[in-house]
């Protein structure tokens, strides 16, 4: 069975984070797995405080997760949701908890951040490091009766491929609508300008949408003819890759993007584009890897 990790630790962030994982636990029908990473110097207790205690343990550590949960949840959904605590630094002991789960869910900021920062530390390490898909909670979820929209970024590259085929089954299971979302800009020209301009707008255009066609086709085809079918739209738009997807995505809705682009420097494992949408966006940010080759 599919199972879904939130990363708890009593901020009202990570409430809303299990919250929203939730929701989407039962959409997919998944598990859904609290966890919180401690250490002698990082301590949660029950009763809400963080004094230090020389014999706290894991069991400490559970008391105070459960509380955590139904604090979030409620006594009678918080029963069905699995407690894991682990001894470690924050971001790498989620990221290990992750490990072979079907999504991590953290907060945009926990108790640690400074509160001018809009994306906390820990949240931004499981962005860059994490080896599955992650989802980044903005907010308390919108409830949306009638599955709502889910706004997919697309740029060619296999990271953006990815994204839109987890959309389109994250959109199966919701009962939502797609929206492909394709943004491109005009070649930059250095010098000045003498005459018509050298390229071709129209062109630019229309290889724009091709692009989008043939991605959303390949990912249909890759879901199979079983699977439930799924509205999409297509939006092909000229401007910012970022600023144009945080202007589609309105209200908080989900947005669904993939681990580096086109660009970005080899080195980073999370494009600038992701990152500035993460930052920004209202609601939750979903970021997918593209897949690794095999050896």
């Amino acid at each position: 069975m599919a199972e879904i990790v939130v990363g708890m630790d009593g901020s009202a962030q990570s409430a809303d984070a299990l919250r929203w994982a939730a929701g989407e636990a039962e959409a997919r029908g998944a598990d859904l797995v609290a966890v919180l990473v401690w250490d002698l110097f990082n301590q949660h207790h029950a009763d809400g405080s963080h004094r230090f205690d020389p014999d706290y343990d894991a069991a400490a550590a559970d008391a105070a997760l459960a509380t955590m949960v139904e604090g979030a949840l409620g006594a009678e959904a918080a029963g069905a949701v699995e407690r894991r605590t682990l001894c470690d630094v924050p971001a790498p002991g989620l990221i290990t908890a992750a490990e072979g789960a079907d999504l991590l869910v953290v907060g945009a900021r926990g108790l640690g951040g400074f509160r001018g920062l809009l994306l906390g530390s820990v949240s931004q390490q499981c962005l860059h490091h994490a080896t599955g898909p992650i989802a980044v909670v903005h907010g308390s979820p919108v409830e949306r009766p009638d599955g709502g929209r889910i706004v997919v970024g697309v740029d060619g590259s296999a990271g953006s491929a990815a994204a839109l085929r987890w959309a389109l089954a994250d959109a199966a299971a919701r009962g939502s609508v797609v929206e492909v979302v394709h943004a491109w800009e005009p070649p930059v020209i250095y010098g000045p300008v003498i005459g018509t301009i050298p390229y071709d707008v129209d062109a630019i255009e229309a290889a724009a949408v091709r692009l989008v066609d043939t991605m959303v086709a390949d990912a249909q085809a890759d879901a199979g003819p079983d699977a439930p079918p799924v509205t999409v739209q297509r939006s092909v738009l000229a401007g910012g890759p970022a600023t144009t997807l945080l202007d589609t995505a309105k209200d908080g809705e989900l947005i669904v993007l993939g681990r580096r682009g086109l660009g970005g420097f080899r080195r980073l494992l999370l494009g600038s584009v992701s990152e500035h949408v993460v930052r920004h966006a209202t609601g939750t940010v979903v970021v997918i890897p593209a897949e690794q080759p095999a050896d």
